[in-house]
């Protein structure tokens, strides 16, 4: 049999990415130590529901505040307790599963979620997914206007430095097949979803929440810090706007640019923008940044305005964790996932124009209004994104469609 190396050509991406999945896997399967947590409230129910999600949220460390994925998913398993379900958890990347034993799964995107949709027409467990970010399609449609800008500005790409989501294409349909979705976020973020099924009755969505770190907020001269810019975010920095602060910055050297996260292994992105942020002294680069640590809140108490110009998210937590902890003004997208109403700017529009138009608007906003509305936003946050409210809207939620599906 003979190998044509065109036909090598076109099948060795293809060997690679399934190379690197099985390895991910496997690393994945080594380094988690509880894929499988049993009763994790050791009640001996009757009744029982398997959440893909994160195992470890059950050790007895306590839950980290890096993420808010494990507080997240403690929080699910105690409604499902409350409701009167024994509760197991899994890690996502799991497969082999006896679904036979449950009466409801709840996940994530994974291998353990999707191994729930089965052929065999007596496992018929009801399947609720959980969203935690933009729906998908969506999702790469403004992936690809948002690379388009970056190219119009700079000339070429940084395609490393988006998220799209890797693994089986079969991941992709987990909203579409499940019996009910809970989206992370806000109405938009909802309206994304129903936009792509049609199928309404079956999507809720619910808001994020914050992790109240800093105790007591320093006195801010507004007047002072309102050229001072906060970029709070992770990994994907074309996708959650890095490129578009930074270009800021450097047009505008009158303001200062605060950086705290983004992922040093998108090399490209740092290798174009490492050179421009040495050759600008307005640019600090602060890494990752513990929010419960002392060097968070005096970031905080610099800056006056939290900017965020992603282009999808589930309901972004690093815009709650800054604005519930310190008041900022937020210049921010529609597609942050967070309804801010009247306390901030909501640019329509992720490009750099649209933010630079936005961010120069601002600037003739008397200083007694900035200050205002940045208390305001610091306001509504702290009263409205907590995760006692988180709690009781995700079991109100779980428990409509248990009864609804029943």
């Amino acid at each position: 049999m003979r190998i044509h190396l065109s036909e090598i050509s076109r099948l060795w991406p293809i060997a690679k990415r399934r190379m690197a999945n099985t390895v991910i896997s496997w690393l994945q399967k080594l380094l988690l130590t509880e894929q499988y947590k049993k009763d994790v409230f050791k009640r001996g129910y009757t009744k029982r529901v398997l959440m893909c999600h994160l195992p470890e949220a059950f050790t007895k460390k306590g839950l980290p505040k890096y993420h808010s994925n494990f507080t997240e998913c403690y929080t699910v398993a105690k409604c499902f307790d409350k409701l009167g379900y024994s509760v197991d958890c899994v890690s996502r990347t799991k497969s082999g599963i006896d679904y036979s034993q449950y009466d409801i799964v709840f996940g994530i995107n994974g291998n353990a979620f999707m191994g729930a949709f089965s052929a065999d027409e007596k496992i018929k467990p009801l399947k609720i997914f959980y969203s935690v970010g933009a729906e998908t399609l969506f999702n790469y449609r403004v992936t690809a206007l948002r690379n388009r800008d970056f190219y119009d500005r700079h000339g070429f790409w940084l395609l490393n430095s988006n998220r799209y989501m890797p693994g089986d294409a079969r991941t992709y349909y987990e909203a579409g097949l499940s019996d009910a979705v809970i989206c992370l976020g806000d109405e938009y973020v909802f309206d994304k979803f129903v936009a792509e099924d049609k199928s309404n009755d079956k999507y809720r969505w619910l808001p994020a929440f914050y992790f109240p770190t800093v105790s007591k907020t320093a006195k801010k001269d507004f007047a002072q810090c309102r050229k001072s810019i906060l970029w709070f975010g992770s990994s994907g920095m074309i996708h959650k706007g890095l490129d578009i602060a930074i270009d800021f910055a450097i047009e505008h050297p009158d303001y200062t640019l605060h950086i705290c996260g983004g992922s040093r292994q998108e090399s490209e992105f740092w290798n174009f923008y490492v050179p421009k942020i040495k050759a600008n002294k307005n640019i600090h680069l602060h890494g990752f940044v513990d929010i419960e640590s002392e060097n968070f809140s005096q970031i905080l108490s610099q800056c006056g305005i939290l900017l965020n110009p992603t282009i999808s998210e589930g309901g972004a937590v690093s815009v709650l964790n800054v604005l519930g902890n310190s008041a900022l003004f937020p210049v921010y997208s529609e597609a942050t996932g967070i309804a801010l109403y009247e306390v901030g700017i909501c640019v329509p529009n992720v490009t750099y124009k649209d933010f630079e138009d936005a961010l120069l608007k601002l600037e003739m906003m008397p200083d007694e209004e900035f200050k205002q509305k940045a208390l305001n936003a610091h306001s509504f946050v702290k009263n409205n994104y907590t995760i006692e409210k988180y709690e009781e809207q995700m079991f109100g939620l779980l428990k409509e469609i248990i009864e609804k599906n029943r």
